[in-house]
């Protein structure tokens, strides 16, 4: 059984979650409860422990204070966080302390208990989320369409989260916003969505040494997903006025930069190399690495988004939008572009006008 302790200053608190979280459905049994961080470490020192409920904000030691000694004392105690959405800054500094996962106490009443701790016991026990329904949702009255259904969403909400984890969508224009779209579609509550970028953030942190604003006042999730538009936004403006080549993430930001405004133009790895001061070899490796592409295949994907782009806004000629992007033999940009989108050009700029047109259309 994995050990349970929850530390909160408010009584009602602790009672609360110890009595509504189907603990014993997940291998979890509450051994103890503390009103302050000082508290907690007092029963540590007598009982085992390996799962800590945290609340960030409690008097004689704080929530973070305890991490900090617990981390030290207790390497192999895992750790949850409660909090209010308010406390933004803080989550993520925990975070980086290597916390599990966090319950915000203003949705808890709204959220699934089974699926907080489902999700926190596979972490725990370093599984793959791609698993089958628990005992208790297996046993639930919903039909069994609605558990498939429920399962795939999960199943598809997984695959995002890798996605957004991996961190190409920093680096990938098309891959960001698609990222996006399918977020804002997706079947997922927003406290969720909140924790995952926290995380992802809060590892991006460690890797661009930026000054970047993480303060959230997203309420939901279209708000979240604007959120981390304008994130990377920032990003990407505090990238383009820097002077400093010493941080690989941030000298790898500035070549796609540099694709992106010279993109159509002739250009070679070796030109954005020299660029970033890199040498070609370490250039290609760290590229690869960071973007997920080669740099040949993502110059392509940029031309290629470039062309879209062209082809949606002016009514210029095929070979006109070849050239544009980079490519004097119109047939070749044409078989390029048809392997990206599994159109012809004409057939992407036909289609593109035909929804642009039902949708005008359906708003007079």
């Amino acid at each position: 059984m994995i050990r349970v302790l929850i530390v909160d200053d408010d009584k009602l608190a602790r009672k609360g979650l110890i009595s509504i979280m189907p603990w014993s459905d997940h291998d979890m049994v509450v051994v103890g409860e503390a009103a302050n961080g000082a508290k907690a470490l007092e029963f540590m020192e007598g009982q085992q422990v390996d799962l800590m409920f945290v609340d960030l904000s409690m008097p004689v030691m704080s929530g973070m204070e305890l991490l900090q000694v617990a981390r030290q004392r207790f390497p192999g105690l895992r750790s949850v966080i409660l909090s209010f959405h308010e406390e933004f800054e803080s989550v993520q500094s925990a975070y980086r302390m290597g916390v599990l996962d966090y319950i915000s106490k203003v949705r808890l009443e709204s959220e699934d208990d089974q699926l907080i701790l489902k999700r926190i016991q596979q972490q725990l026990r370093g599984e793959s989320p791609h698993l089958p329904a628990t005992a208790a949702e297996a046993s639930a009255p919903a039909p069994a369409r609605e558990q498939t259904v429920r399962l795939q969403e999960e199943e598809a909400w997984c695959g995002l989260e890798q996605e957004w984890r991996a961190h190409y969508w920093l680096f990938n224009e098309s891959v960001f916003q698609r990222l996006c779209r399918q977020t804002v579609e997706a079947k997922v509550s927003f406290r969720r969505l909140e924790g995952l970028f926290m995380r992802v953030l809060s590892q991006l942190e460690n890797a661009i040494a930026l000054d970047s604003e993480l303060r959230s006042d997203a309420h939901d999730v279209r708000s979240a997903v604007e959120w981390i538009r304008d994130y990377r936004k920032r990003v990407y403006a505090q990238v383009a006025a820097s002077s400093d080549f010493t941080n690989t993430t941030t000298s790898i930001l500035k070549a796609v930069l540099f694709i992106r405004e010279l993109a159509a133009n002739t250009l070679h790895a070796e030109d954005v190399a020299d660029h970033v001061h890199m040498s070609r070899s370490y250039f290609s490796q760290c590229f690869k690495k960071l973007t997920g592409s080669t740099f040949n295949d993502y110059l392509r994907q940029e031309r290629m988004s470039a062309a879209e782009r062209l082809l949606c806004e002016t009514n210029q000629s095929i070979a006109w939008v070849a050239q544009a992007v980079g490519y004097n033999d119109s047939k070749y940009f044409s078989q390029l572009f048809y392997e990206q989108t599994r159109l012809l050009p004409s057939e992407f700029r036909a289609q593109y006008h035909r929804g642009t047109n039902d949708y005008n259309l359906s708003h007079k």
